[in-house]
């Protein structure tokens, strides 16, 4: 009678063919969930882009739309792959929800932000940036952080407070639900794990050829000029999976020892012709790259105005007087700022690596055999940076490019002075004119035989842009006419740009007092992504030029006697090297002899897109269009630029090695 009358507990079962279309049902629609959202990411944006738009509502409808297109299934199927082998590690339903929604949040922020900042898509070449929470968290919308920081929070709770009352069997007749959905068979779930794991490590162990194959067979089409646009076709996560496998540069044609040797005698003929008209070594002399954070001209938009002084009327001045002066072309449209910097140190443009190549920093230069560049033309070697240097994997790029020191908020050993980090307000970035006092500061003296070379990048006008940044501030749009939010940022971004501006006339002013033989390389990196109303694919050209000049005081002018031949009205950034050489009528190696040619017989490299150049009165021309004179030396260009990068390295220490 006892044994009758005690309760009796339900039995715990395995999990059944019923349990496990449970798991696949509940996995399931969270993949579609998940692919729509992050295509809400890709399409609730003001960029114009495949029917992005600011309307919620429909930016949902067109990521709905999106499901209909088989490649959107590729991103389900990792999504619910994902979901399985988190449940064969955790083998808990809710906690397996819990973590999944949790990094899907984390996901879709990131997607967003990024999307916002820059109209590109978290890459695999961003996961370097991983180390860099604080700086990141930073150019993060705060109440979107805190929003999604709440929301993964109470998902977490919930999950725990489930998870305690199905161990307890407190959920009454679900308890038998639930308790089906655990693995009771561990030889089973160890096969889910190393199938879930192998499904998701493809993209991971194979090449890159292998990958796009693998990609295509859910209907994966690259779109190789834009990663905005390929994961508004694709989907994020397919264009992600797509950029993991790395190539460098595909292997030219003619490649070989023989041709390499044929280039090496070539070009180091070229040196000596060029050499017998250079009369100065850099010994004594000082050169300065400013990357001027996210400067580019309002003056040049066109249909845009605005209320009060011309905010750029220093730096058309300096243009003017400088001894090369004109428009640099981005690779970038608010943001990639370390890939326009590579360009500027190796004088290698991106649009002739492989579309996988995405960062140098992060995928060649860590690897490379060797990474000549211009700073190690130079004794002493300095980069100076108002922020952290974590990001793009700087600090160790930095190391193996042969930089002796890179100062840095965070850097221990080197570390960005206090007194220069102040913003024009309480939250905002360090001044340009605080920066150039430190790099004015960094400066030898006269006296001092050793050469020198400092890179400064700055802040100022670093995103995010936001009302009160500058006090008092006088600057307003006025047309087009566009949203409060909008109109807030760019009036922001506007006095910005007016206070660098007025630091850079006290530079130039102390540049030219000093005696010792300075040259200035000044250039923006790239536009901010705030000109919601200029379309960066359809005004490509437009959008992607930012001021650059190299400025040299009269010491450099007398100690170079400086010839006034030197014109690059459009330049590529990977231009710079030669023009700073040929200013200075520095000698040169084989290796920048090249260079030299190159940016005195082709026209600049459209790093925005591949296969295109911008010619001196500013017209797009193809490769095609090249005379053949041209696309021979390009030919050479490409060889050489694939040896040093990821090649044999039939090229000799000779052929790079610095005049100093």
């Amino acid at each position: 009678m006892n044994g009758i009358n005690k309760k009796r507990k339900t039995p715990i079962r395995p999990l059944n063919y019923i349990g496990m279309m449970r798991v696949t049902l509940t996995g399931l629609l969270l993949a579609i969930g998940t692919t729509v959202m992050l295509q809400v990411a890709m399409f609730f944006q003001d960029w114009g882009r495949y029917n992005q738009t600011t309307d919620f509502t429909k930016s949902l409808g067109e990521s709905i739309k999106f499901m209909l297109a088989p490649r959107a299934w590729f991103s389900v199927f990792i999504c619910f792959v994902f979901f399985v082998l988190i449940y064969a590690i955790l083998n808990r339903f809710f906690m397996t929800i819990a973590i999944y929604l949790i990094t899907v949040i984390v996901v879709f922020v990131a997607e967003y932000m990024k999307v916002k900042a820059r109209n590109e898509p978290i890459m695999f070449s961003d996961m370097s940036e991983a180390t860099a929470v604080g700086g990141l968290t930073g150019m993060i919308d705060r109440q979107l952080l805190i929003g999604a920081v709440s929301l993964g929070l109470i998902i977490l709770i919930i999950a725990v407070l489930l998870e305690y009352l199905v161990h307890k069997q407190k959920l009454g007749r679900l308890n038998n639900f639930f308790s089906q959905l655990k693995f009771k068979n561990k030889w089973f779930r160890l096969v889910m794990l190393v199938v879930t794991m192998g499904s998701l490590s493809i993209s991971f162990v194979v090449n890159a050829d292998h990958n796009q194959a693998w990609l295509q067979k859910f209907g994966y089409q690259r779109v190789v000029y834009s990663s905005g646009d390929d994961s508004l076709w694709n989907g994020p996560i397919a264009t992600f999976m797509a950029n993991i496998s790395t190539v460098i540069m595909r292997e030219p044609h003619d490649y070989s020892a023989k041709e390499m040797q044929r280039i090496e005698k070539k070009y180091g003929n070229t040196a000596q012709q060029i050499n017998e008209t250079r009369q100065s070594k850099a010994a004594g002399q000082t050169v300065a790259y400013i990357l001027s954070e996210s400067l580019a001209n309002p003056n040049d938009i066109k249909g845009f105005q605005y209320k009060g002084d011309n905010v750029s009327k220093n730096l058309e001045a300096v243009k003017q007087q400088a001894t090369v002066s004109g428009k640099m072309l981005s690779s970038g449209y608010g943001g990639g700022t370390a890939n326009i910097e590579y360009m500027t140190l190796a004088g290698f443009p991106l649009a002739t690596y492989a579309p996988e190549m995405t960062v140098p920093y992060v995928q060649l230069v860590p690897f490379a055999h060797t990474v000549p560049n211009i700073a190690q033309v130079f004794d002493k070697k300095e980069v100076l940076h108002p922020f952290v240097g974590s990001l793009y994997n700087r600090k160790e790029a930095y190391k193996k490019m042969g930089i002796n020191h890179f100062y840095t908020t965070d850097n221990k050993d080197d570390t960005y002075p206090k007194k220069y980090l102040g913003g024009a307000s309480e939250n905002a970035y360090p001044t340009d004119d605080n920066a150039f006092k430190y790099l004015e500061n960094k400066i030898l003296k006269p006296t001092d035989k050793k050469s020198q070379f400092i890179q400064l990048m700055t802040m100022q006008n670093h995103m995010p842009y936001y009302q009160g940044e500058y006090p008092n501030n006088q600057y307003q749009m006025t047309k087009p006419v566009v949203s409060g939010n909008t109109k807030t940022q760019i009036d922001s971004y506007l006095a910005g740009v007016h206070q660098s501006d007025l630091a850079l006339e006290k530079l130039i002013k102390h540049v030219d007092n000093s005696k010792r033989p300075i040259t200035l390389v000044f250039y923006g990196d790239h536009w901010p992504g705030i000109f919601t109303f200029v379309d960066p694919q359809i005004q490509a050209k437009e959008a992607h030029e930012t001021d650059y000049f190299i400025y040299q005081n009269d010491a450099a002018k007398k100690r170079e006697q400086l010839q006034s031949n030197l014109k690059r009205s459009y330049a590529s950034p990977s231009d710079f090297p030669a023009l700073t050489l040929d200013a200075m009528n520095v000698k040169v190696s084989p290796f920048y002899a090249l260079q030299t040619q190159v940016s005195e017989q082709l026209p600049a490299f459209a790093n925005y897109t591949r296969g295109k150049f911008v010619d001196e009165q500013g017209h797009t021309i193809q490769t095609k269009q090249l005379t053949s004179k041209q696309k021979r030396l390009l030919t050479d260009f490409k060889l050489v630029q694939y040896d040093l990068s990821d090649g044999q390295h039939y090229l000799s220490n000779k052929f790079t090695k610095t005049m100093k």
